[in-house]
């Protein structure tokens, strides 16, 4: 490889990079988003939220009547 091919490599790693970094950080405030819900949920439902499904990756099970 020439050095160009290397630095234009390294370029696209660093740009791939940021954008991960990015992506992270959004992911992160969908989390704590989803997290202040739940919350509420909790506080809403008190014992009859049943944060197991949550856990796994399921979401909550949505009245269809309403």
């Amino acid at each position: 490889m020439t050095p160009k091919e290397i630095n234009d490599l390294k370029k696209k790693h660093n740009a791939l990079l940021e954008r991960g970094q990015e992506m992270y950080a959004e992911v992160m405030r969908l989390h704590n988003q989803c997290l202040e819900l739940q919350a509420h949920i909790e506080d809403a439902e008190g014992p009859d939220y049943d944060p197991i499904p949550l856990i796994f990756g399921a979401g909550f099970r949505l009245d269809d009547d309403l």
